[in-house]
């Protein structure tokens, strides 16, 4: 065998099982994943005073632009994906499948809401005691 061909082989044979392992997203996870990017880019904007970029100096935006890509490659990191895996997903969607996305994301949304509107509608808990003791006295009225 040729040298060319030897390496070849040599190379693909190292990087076919790298594509076997870079798995598909569900649209429920790649949903997820977005709004945890939204939300933490819309934090570290909201840090800086949620100013344009062309209201920051140099400076300013090397760093803004710096934190941004520290949070989301935290969001990466907390969902186990690789950003190139993701980057490469995203741009391969079609209609379907963005479709699928935002429907999953609307989803989670409604969730949300849901949660946050049944913890305001719970009533707080009073606690009720029976008796009292030297571990659990009874306070008449507290002075300061």
């Amino acid at each position: 065998m040729s040298r060319h061909l030897t390496v070849l082989l040599f190379s693909t044979w190292l990087t076919v099982p790298g594509l076997a392992l870079a798995e598909a997203l569900p649209p429920e996870q790649l949903a997820r994943i977005r709004r945890d990017e939204k939300a933490a880019v819309d934090k570290v904007n909201a840090a800086h005073g949620n100013k344009k970029s062309s209201e920051l100096s140099t400076a300013e935006r090397r760093q803004m632009v710096r934190e941004q890509q520290e949070a989301i490659q935290g969001v990466m990191d907390k969902h186990g994906v690789s950003r190139k895996d993701y980057a490469r997903q995203s741009a391969r969607m079609g209609p379907k499948q963005n479709a699928e996305v935002a429907a999953a994301e609307k989803a989670l949304e409604e969730a949300e809401k849901a949660a946050t509107t049944q913890q305001a509608q719970e009533p707080r808990k009073i606690q009720v005691q029976q008796g009292f003791s030297d571990e659990n006295p009874v306070m008449l009225e507290e002075q300061e």
